[in-house]
Order: structure tokens, then sequence, then C-alpha cells
């Protein structure tokens, strides 16, 4: 049975939610972070990254299964898991200007959660010193390597090698390991995403072999994302970071049939017009879903034969095709459409909440999607 062949999705009572509205349905959630674990081998060895869910709520999930480690891209989410009860968080994504300070200031102000900061240039490492001194604290340090996808990060090699022991020299700081992400592989073939990784794994050992030869340690390796996480889980000692897969998507669906995870959240809107025959309009626009990547921007569950024509900020125009609709009535003003997202890290990025839906289809509860917010109101840098 395909995760697409029911109708799992439907609300008892549809007349109760105004939409644009997104759906978590949490059964689907643990079941997704069960699965996740059994690929890992262990729970200690799962850093899931927050930036999909953005829930203090589906984190405490995570916590109630065993998984103490998380990863994230914002101050926000570090906060929210910090909020949590999360021990132990990577902030994931290079901190400059203001946020440097914004970063220690977290670490002052939650001395119960171990807060991991990446670098990649001798200029981010002295920055952090700099922090840290003014602050009286020791912040621990991962080198941000660039495998490949050419977004952030250093080259592993001798420069890489250089920057981690910068970290170790400095009077505040202390080397906490690599981090590599390769989210560039996206071969929909698994056999060719392991292939593709393993330069990154062989170029990540000789990098610590390096290291430890300088008498210096490399506590942790944090690796991979959605699409080569069942990848590094052969790597016994690597961390995994995977995020999507936690709610998952139509996008991951199309492109990684190995990946067998539900979808956990979705869009409810309703349909507001016929403009023409043939035509239909939703009240999902975006604002309500992403807009990445280019096409189809989600998949609507319960109208069979429905493809979209045109999108914009508050409506999303589609044409339906009656010889496609497997004895489907039209749409008509008023249905309810569910549609699963192509992309659901930011279309759970534009709702403030998440209406929850038990097994039974009845929403239940309303859970704050925290980490919208980048702003942390209430602290102050501790650098000018």
């Amino acid at each position: 049975m395909t995760p697409l062949n029911n109708d799992w999705y439907r609300l008892a009572d549809e007349s109760s939610i105004a939409t644009p509205a997104l759906l978590f349905y949490p059964e689907r959630i643990d079941e997704n972070i069960a699965r996740a674990i059994r690929i890992a081998g262990r729970v200690d060895r799962l850093r899931p990254h927050v930036k999909t869910h953005k829930s203090p709520h589906v984190t405490a999930m995570m916590l109630r299964r065993g998984i103490t480690r998380f990863k994230c891209a914002t101050l926000g989410e570090a906060r929210m898991l910090a909020d949590a009860g999360a021990s132990d968080v990577v902030v994931a994504y290079p901190l400059v200007g203001p946020n440097v300070g914004l970063f220690v200031s977290l670490i002052e102000k939650y001395t119960d959660t171990v807060f991991r900061a990446l670098v990649e240039t001798p200029e981010a490492v002295d920055a952090l010193e700099s922090a840290a001194s003014r602050a009286g604290c020791r912040v621990e340090v991962l080198v941000d390597l660039n495998v490949g996808m050419n977004r952030t990060g250093i080259e592993p090699g001798e420069h890489a090698v250089a920057l981690y022991r910068r970290i170790a020299e400095a009077s505040h700081l202390v080397p906490a390991g690599l981090h590599a992400y390769d989210g560039h592989i996206r071969e929909s073939d698994f056999a060719r995403r392991r292939e593709m990784t393993r330069p990154i794994v062989g170029a990540i050992y000789a990098m610590i072999e390096t290291i430890c030869e300088g008498e210096l340690e490399v506590p942790r390796v944090i690796a991979g994302g959605t699409p080569t996480f069942p990848c590094h889980a052969e790597v016994p000692d690597f961390e995994l970071s995977p995020g999507t897969l936690f709610l998952h998507d139509w996008g991951y669906l199309e492109s990684f049939p190995d990946l067998d995870f539900l979808p956990a959240a979705l869009i409810l809107g309703r349909v507001v017009s016929i403009p023409a025959p043939g035509l239909f309009t939703v009240d999902i626009g975006s604002k309500a879903i992403a807009s990445d990547p280019a096409g189809a921007r989600g998949l609507i569950l319960n109208v069979p034969g429905a493809e979209p024509v045109g999108q914009s900020e508050e409506h999303w125009v589609f044409r339906w095709d009656p010889d496609a609709a497997d004895g489907a009535k039209a749409p008509k003003p008023g249905d309810p459409v569910y549609v699963l997202p192509r992309h659901i890290c930011p279309s759970v990025d534009r709702h403030p909440v998440a209406h929850v839906v038990d097994g039974t289809g009845t929403v239940v509860a309303e859970w704050p999607i925290t980490a919208r917010e980048r702003r942390l109101t209430g602290l102050e840098a501790t650098t000018a």
C-alpha cells in the first residue's frame, strides 16, 4: 500500500478549520521517527535537523524516543530546542555580525544545553573567540566542510586541518569535530547516491587521520541530510542529520522511492471559485505553500484529475479533467482540498500553527510553529 492511496488524511469534521491551514499527523510523525531510528541503528547516532518542523511539540516527540542531539539553521530554532529540553544543539549555519554575540548569549542563558557552532574561515574562529572571551565562556566549534555542494564550508584538506588546529589554539574554543552536508547528491537511485558519498567519507577519514597525528581529537562527524541518510548510516561512527523525512513531502516521495517514510503534514484548503469551465481555484496561494522548486508545488490528494495551471499570492488555479477523475465529481466552491506539498520545509514556515489530527481524523490541538521567529527577543549580543 502506498501512502497516497487511501483516506488517511481526511478530517472527521471538515467544517471546523478555516483555510488555508497546516495539518500535522503525529501518529505518522512518530512512525517516521521510529523508522529513522531503525535505519540509524542506534538512537544516539541521530541528530535531526529541525528546520522542517520548527516545533517544540515534534521535538518533544523525538526526546521521548531517546533523541537528545539536534541540528538547526537559525538561532530561533536553537532557542526553541533549548526551551524544549534539548541537551545538545549544533547551529549548522555561518555565524556573522551580531549573530556571533547572540549565539554566545544563548550559551550563557541556557546552561543545560550544549551549543556548538560551525566555522569555515580563520576570521570566523577569531570572531567566536572574541565573543567567548568577553563572556568568559568556552564554545565548542566544528569545521564545516564543503564536500561538493558549494554553498558553505571549506574544502577538506590541509587548509581545513589548519583551521581545526586554529580552533584548538584559541583559549576559549574547543575543537568539536567536523560537519559535512552533501545536499547536492540527489540521484533517485540509492546505489548511485551511496557511490557518490564514498569519496566524501574517504576525504573526511583522511582529515581525521591527519588531525589525530597532531595529537588532537575529532569527537564527532555530522554528515548528510535526508537523501544520503541511509548512505551515511552505513558508516558506523557518523552522526546523522536528516530533517525532511520526519514530515516527508511529495518531492521526496517522487525522487527517492527507497526512503520508506510517510507524508505526515498537509495543507488544507478549499475551492473558492469556478472561473471557467474545466477550471477551479483554491485558497492556497504562494503565501500558504512553498513556491520552490519550479513546477507543480503540491499534489491534491482528494481531487483526481486536477492539474495546476497557475498560482499567485492567495489563489491557485487548477484544470480538472473529468476523463482522468476516476469517477469523482467536479469540484465546487466550498469543497475541501488536501494538498501534499512538494517542499514541506518552507511550507511549514508559512503557518503560525499546525492543526494536529489524531488517528480518527479529529483535530485535537494546535501546535505553534515556534521557530518561525528568527529574532531572539530578550537577548542581547555579548559583542558590540
